[in-house]
């Protein structure tokens, strides 16, 4: 089977020669580890995220085969204006984006204080608080305008090249529940819930228009599926009536867009999911993937199978610190075949990471986790 079959027949539960392995957001490894597979200085990074499709892909190629996972996920996009206008200088001082339009320099060989490629702090202000303020500021771009724009160029190219083989995970949204928090502050939102729902409804109403133009704009390229990270939307979060409130409605909706566009669905919950798991396996999604045992919640894969059944492919939930980036390899091999067995009550099952893999965890080791998944994956075949 190519991949592309592999993972197509594991998401329809139909009979696979072994698991997939792969690990979601691999487009966030290939940030955090760029200068490991590619042996550029990693500022070389920002330049890669604005360059020309075809030399973008080419060096997406190149960081494939040294870590082929089996569903890629494309880079996203800045829009071709914005790409043109950058202009990479090394100075005196050191390496700059400059950006002839603004006049704005950014610094670019600067470690960040998280180790990752990017940092990322939420939004704590409430800037929307009445129903003409989600109006004004909440703007929803037509599919149409975003791929004029050139959202898609990158993705484009990917499925220009491995599209026949691979299979392509184009790309995602985010829950609106979490969209929320961009515009009424993330503290802000969970008091909102209860004090103000009618006009966080409004707001996830106006977000989710927005998140069905870019599925759309997404299915436009021809790939194989798209996610919906419902994050904020877990047990440690909210309470199963808020999740039926505020979040599985939405999930609903974008589920049916994706499938309407002849694409598959697959959810994402970095959080504790075994108090709702009916309500998740209601959403008519395709697959499932969910975090690994941590912050006083438990996700059984064992027990998700069994309760979700034939409604749902799992994807496994290897805890990429304690097990990827620290076990020794005899563990990572046990924990490969427990999630293995355990997942064999699902309609289909997928050998992943939880979460995505680490800055901390070197390239031998992520060759090796694909090498031991492929080797150790027969039993979870759904035949």
């Amino acid at each position: 089977m190519t991949n592309k079959q592999r993972v197509h027949a594991a998401l329809a539960g139909e009979r696979v020669d072994r698991c997939p392995v792969t690990t979601l957001y691999n487009f966030l490894y290939h940030q955090d580890h760029f200068s490991e597979l590619t042996g550029l200085p990693q500022w070389r990074l920002h330049r890669w995220l604005a360059a020309p499709p075809e030399e973008h892909v080419a060096l997406f190629a190149h960081m494939h085969a040294q870590v082929p996972f089996e569903t890629l996920e494309p880079q996203p996009c800045p829009s071709r204006a914005w790409r043109a206008r950058q202009v990479f200088v090394e100075r005196a001082d050191g390496h700059y984006r400059h950006d002839i339009l603004t006049g704005e320099w950014v610094r670019l060989d600067l470690p960040t204080a998280s180790g990752h490629a990017f940092d990322y702090h939420a939004n704590q202000t409430q800037h929307v608080f009445s129903r003409a303020d989600v109006d004004a500021q909440v703007t929803v771009t037509p599919a149409e305008q975003q791929l004029a724009e050139g959202a898609n160029d990158y993705l484009d190219a990917v499925v220009a090249r491995f599209g026949r083989e691979e299979f392509i995970l184009s790309g995602g949204v985010v829950g609106t529940l979490y969209l929320c928090h961009a515009y009424v502050g993330l503290t802000n939102l969970f008091a909102l819930l209860t004090e103000a729902a009618d006009l966080i409804d409004y707001l996830s109403q106006r977000l989710l228009a927005q998140n069905l133009e870019t599925i759309r704009r997404l299915a436009a390229a021809g790939g194989d599926a798209i996610y919906i990270d419902d994050a904020l939307a877990t047990s440690d979060m909210i309470s199963v009536a808020m999740y039926e409130r505020f979040c599985l409605p939405y999930v609903r909706v974008m589920v049916e867009e994706v499938h309407r566009l002849g694409h598959k669905a697959i959810l994402i919950y970095f959080g504790g999911v075994m108090d709702r798991l009916e309500q998740i396996a209601a959403s008519g999604a395709d697959g499932l993937l969910y975090e690994a045992s941590m912050k006083g919640y438990v996700n059984d894969t064992a027990e998700i199978a069994r309760r979700i059944g034939d409604r749902m492919t799992l994807f496994s939930n290897i805890d990429p610190v304690a097990v990827l980036q620290n076990g020794s390899e005899e563990e990572l091999a046990a924990e490969i075949q427990r999630q293995v067995q355990a997942g064999a009550r699902a309609r289909g099952f997928v050998i992943s990471t939880a979460s995505p893999i680490t800055p901390a965890t070197r390239l031998p080791r992520v060759q090796r986790f694909l090498q031991l998944g492929r080797a150790l994956g027969v039993r979870g075949s759904s035949s």
